[in-house]
Order: structure tokens, then sequence, then C-alpha cells
């Protein structure tokens, strides 16, 4: 490569991290005064992958991440690079309150000593213990996964509980699989800081205040973003352009698609789930691609219901609320969308987005859609109670949904991580590497750009 032609760079993948990634390649190359040629790939129609927002008749919710819980960093900053920071609406205050479906019923999550002490779902001898946290509170040095960490700081029961909800929220995931070291690291970085989870909670309270970090979203819906980001790469994004051979060329890559178009290029980011990327990587090094083989996916349903408020006895409260894994429904939680932000829903309707499956419950991609939306109104009438059917739906599947960060992820990406270093120029983005949030893939973007 040489300064007499521009810098040629692929994206293959146009979701939201590999679209973010083409944002700051971008912006880096004019800042650097490096010429590029950017191109970016995807097999879909739309851009955004599975960040994609429904609009229609008045009601406006995102099918998988509704919000950014951040504060000033990678995420803000791109927001108002795009001119977007005057659609940028915070979550309600009501919607800090959260719920547990456990023994039956709907309790708020513990957010002090008070609470915990009145929460039904833990006996009293459980909540004394996690009361008692910091006197038994230690840290440790190797991997654990979520379950036995949450054992030693606040007890088996409490952590099968409370962490346990947490993880099928987050992850989907089983909390005796996940390493809180890769899913969890603040937990960690709690422990190393302070010894202690309770003491480090009362101190994050306070930098949690001090660095503004909210739950926000976009007035139109996160979709938002990707669509501004694909708007700005005009031509050089290729929708229903899927990339099926990834090989080294000429000193870079050669990229050849389905319809037999070629391209090539000095250097290759791939933004695609570890399936797809391991198959691509497969000519360029087979033990990569059995690496990203080893990195396991868990499989969602999504079913979002509108109902009239008249038709719920009790009144919906803060933001949803998660299921334990002690109960028997395949609803993992339900978040009440027209309570976190209040243009999701016309006046006098709820607008509740369920999500079904997970880990050990893969079988609801199977399920047909009424089957989807009986769960899911169940689940909804054993929480509220409702004296009638949801007056609209929407239903959408998942498969491979969330990279499940399991015991040993955090050595098996440094060692593709590695590995790659004999592939020079080419760079891995997504969700199954660094972080599931949204945030966290805006940031990851950032440091794959430099």
């Amino acid at each position: 490569m040489t300064g007499s032609r521009p810098l040629r760079i692929a994206v293959v993948g146009a979701g939201i991290a590999g679209l973010s990634t083409a944002h700051a390649v971008h912006r880096k190359a004019l800042a650097a005064g490096r010429p590029v040629e950017l191109d970016v790939f995807d097999s879909a129609s739309t851009p955004g992958g599975q960040l994609t927002t429904e609009r229609e008749d008045g009601f406006i919710f995102d099918w998988a991440v509704n919000a950014f819980r951040t504060g000033p960093g990678a995420a803000t900053e791109l927001v108002a690079r795009l001119g977007l920071e005057g659609e940028r609406i915070e979550a309600s205050p009501a919607s800090k309150r959260r719920f547990v479906f456990a023994a039956g019923g709907l309790h708020e999550l513990p957010r002090g000593p008070r609470s915990l002490l009145a929460f039904a779902p833990l006996r009293l001898t459980d909540r004394l213990r996690v009361l008692a946290e910091p006197v038994f509170a230690r840290r440790v040095r190797e991997e654990e996964s979520v379950l036995a960490f949450g054992s030693r700081h606040l007890g088996p029961e409490a952590a099968e509980l409370l962490l346990g909800t947490m993880v099928r929220g987050v992850y989907g995931g089983d909390v005796g699989r996940l390493s809180v070291d890769a899913a969890f690291p603040a937990m960690r970085a709690m422990e190393r800081r302070h010894r202690s989870l309770l003491l480090a909670a009362l101190a994050g309270r306070r930098d949690r205040q001090a660095a503004s970090v909210s739950t926000w979203s976009l007035a139109g819906g996160l979709s938002a973003l990707t669509e501004r980001l694909a708007h700005e790469l005009g031509p050089a994004l290729h929708l229903r352009q899927p990339i099926d051979h990834l090989s080294a060329s000429d000193g870079g890559y050669l990229l050849r698609s389905e319809s037999g178009h070629t391209w090539h290029g000095d250097a290759v980011v791939v933004a695609t789930p570890p399936r797809v990327t391991q198959r691509l990587l497969g000519a360029l090094d087979p033990w990569v691609a059995r690496e990203l083989a080893a990195i396991e996916s868990t499989d969602l349903a999504v079913v979002t219901m509108a109902i009239p408020r008249s038709e719920v006895q009790r009144a919906p409260e803060g933001y949803g609320f998660l299921v334990s894994p002690r109960e028997r429904s395949s609803v993992l939680g339900i978040l009440f969308e027209s309570n976190i932000f209040a243009n999701r829903a016309p006046e006098g309707q709820l607008l509740a987005r369920a999500i079904l499956g997970g880990e050990g419950r893969e079988q609801v991609l199977a399920w047909r859609d009424d089957e989807l939306v009986a769960e899911a109104r169940a689940m909804l009438d054993a929480a509220l109670g409702l004296r009638g059917a949801p007056s609209r739906t929407w239903v959408k599947r998942y498969p491979h949904a969330i990279p499940q960060y399991h015991l040993g992820h955090r050595q098996r990406v440094a060692r593709i991580e590695a590995r790659l270093t004999d592939l020079p120029g080419i760079a891995l983005v997504g969700n199954a590497y660094r972080g599931v949030a949204v945030g966290a893939m805006v940031e990851d973007a950032e440091r794959v750009a430099d």
C-alpha cells in the first residue's frame, strides 16, 4: 500500500456494529488525511440487522434492543455527529422501578436494605444473608460463573433468583454457564475495587449520578440511528449482496458475493454473527473458524401486544418485569414500552413487549404465532390480570439471537485476536466478542476503526 491510492476497506455486515465501524473508519481517515474507498455489504434488503423499529398507527417499538444505558461517550457522540441529538428522549423517571415475577406474582426488585427486607420471594434468612454480604465478601482471581460469583457474595438462593433472573433478561442464558468476567465485567470490577458488592453499589450510585448515566433512546426508535448511518454511506452500502467467500489475494483480500460480484481490498471488517463469520474465515484460517464455532448463541421470539388500558385490571408499573427461572413459563420478561417512553403508544393503550425462549427453551422458534401470543398473554394475565384479548399483536423470531459468553469466553476471544495478527487487515466486530449491548458495540467500533 502506498500513498498513491486510497486504502480499500470492506465491511461485511450492515448491523449496528458494521455501520458504526464504517462510519468511524471514514471519519478517522478524513481526520488523518488518509483517503479510503469504503464498501459495506449485507444480505438483507434493509440495513440495521436486528436493530429494527416498528412504526404503525401511532405505535413505535424496537424489536431487539430498545434503549441505550450510557453516559457521555461513544454512543452519545455518534448520535450528535449524525445530527440526531434533537431526537434523543430520556426514559420516564417511573421506569426506574423494575419487577420480577416469582412465586406467582410481581415483586419490585430491591433498591436498598429496607426494600430487600420486604422482598417476599426470598426467605428471611436469605434476605439477611444478602445484607450480611460485606462480612462474607472476598476477592477471587480465577474465572467464575455468574452463579458461583453470586453465591459467594449473596448466598445460593439469592444468586439463583436475583442473578439468574438478570442473566435470563440480558442474555437469555444459563446463570451456571455464563462467565461473570466476560458477561458482567462491571461486577468483577466492583469486587476488585470494593471487595463487597453492597458497598460497591452504594459508591456506584454516586458514580452513576456524577457520570450522568441514563436510559435513553430516539423519538423514532433506535433504527433511526442505523437508517442515518446507512444514508451517509450512500452508494457504498450494498444491500441484498451476501458475501460467501473471503480469501487472501495479491497482498490483500478477495471477497465474492453469491451473485458472482467480486471485490478486492486491503482490509476487511467482518461484522456478521459467529456462525457466518466462521464460514467466511474458514478458507483463511480453519483454526479461527473452529474457535468461532464454539461461541454458542441462543434463540428468542418476541411478541408485542397492544392492549387497551381499560382491559388491564392492575396498572402496569415501571420498566416491566423479568420472570424467575423457577417459573415454568417460556417468557423471559415483558417490557412496558409505553411506560418507558411516552410516545410509544396512542393514548389509553398499553404497549407490552414479551421476550420468549433462551437457553433450554429454544423450541419456541417452532411454535405457531398464535401459540407464542397465547404464552405471552398468559404471563401478562398472571402479572396484571387481563379482561380481554390484545387489540393488536406483532410476532418475530430470532434464531441465534444472543451470543453466550460461557466460561472461557474471554480467553477464546484473546486467542482469536492473537491469531488474527497473522492476517493483517482482518478485524472482527459485533456482539459475539466484547459486549452484547448496543453502546458496547459502538465503543468497539471506535477501537476497531483505529
